[in-house]
């Protein structure tokens, strides 16, 4: 089973546009990475071409986007970024998705896109009956709006769907860039996934009557620290910003 979150995303200078794949393990990460080559390609639109002469540390770019939090729990966290099916960068190799992302070339994914990438990889020869099953569901969907930006979020678990959408609006002096967005959006899910996480655990609700291992109380105490630091980053966000919930401000 191949399981990646994937965020397509066009992204234009001047009469070129370019479609951006951006893979990731978790959705916070994956939208983050995101963000990134969003900022990036503002300043350089370059930036994504694979003959740049001077390409960005891609590498300590991803790395300086992961918190001390996850790299202690969440050691195998990894991204990558894909135009026009080439690999531009990958923290962690896989031959499936990079093979996937030279078929499908920044278009929606099916089964039989996903079939004729694969084919062959796992050992199958191309005439031989092979299952192929593709799940797919929309997480975040950024729409820009002459007032506002808009994120709608989809979340289904345990058979369940929640959605909820944040706009943020332009002031007369700045402009909300799409990267600051994409930012924020994974803030506010990373910080209601921490939340689900302590909710679940004893340790994380102080319970005495059931003893927890050391190992689960220090990542409680890392789950807590950050999720009080995304919930200051998210306040000031909101500060900074007219931010309007529908229906409701999530949970954090």
């Amino acid at each position: 089973m191949l399981k990646s979150n994937r965020l397509v995303m066009e992204v234009s200078s001047r009469s070129v546009t370019e479609t951006v794949v951006v893979r990731g393990q978790n959705i916070p990460g994956t939208l983050r990475m995101a963000a990134m080559v969003a900022e990036r390609y503002m300043r350089d639109p370059q930036v994504l071409h694979p003959e740049n002469p001077v390409p960005p540390d891609w590498d300590d770019l991803w790395t300086r986007k992961i918190s001390p939090y996850e790299k202690s729990v969440n050691p195998d966290n990894w991204a990558s970024v894909h135009v026009r099916g080439k690999t531009i960068y990958a923290s962690l190799e896989s031959d499936p998705i990079m093979a996937i992302e030279r078929v499908a070339q920044g278009a929606d994914l099916d089964e039989r896109t996903i079939r004729a990438a694969t084919a062959g990889l796992f050992g199958a020869e191309p005439d031989e009956d092979v299952v192929v099953q593709h799940d797919s569901q929309t997480a975040v969907v950024i729409t820009p709006f002459s007032a506002y930006l808009r994120a709608a979020v989809l979340e289904r678990k345990g058979g369940r769907t929640g959605s909820f959408s944040v706009s943020v609006y332009h002031s007369e002096t700045r402009r909300v860039r799409v990267g600051l967005l994409l930012n924020f959006c994974a803030d506010v899910i990373e910080c209601c996934n921490l939340r689900q996480f302590l909710e679940r655990l004893p340790a994380g609700r102080d319970d005495p009557r059931t003893p927890v291992p050391e190992h689960l109380r220090q990542q409680v105490g890392g789950a807590n620290g950050r999720r009080r630091d995304l919930m200051q980053f998210i306040k000031g966000f909101e500060t900074a910003h007219k931010v309007q919930y529908r229906p409701d401000r999530p949970d954090l």
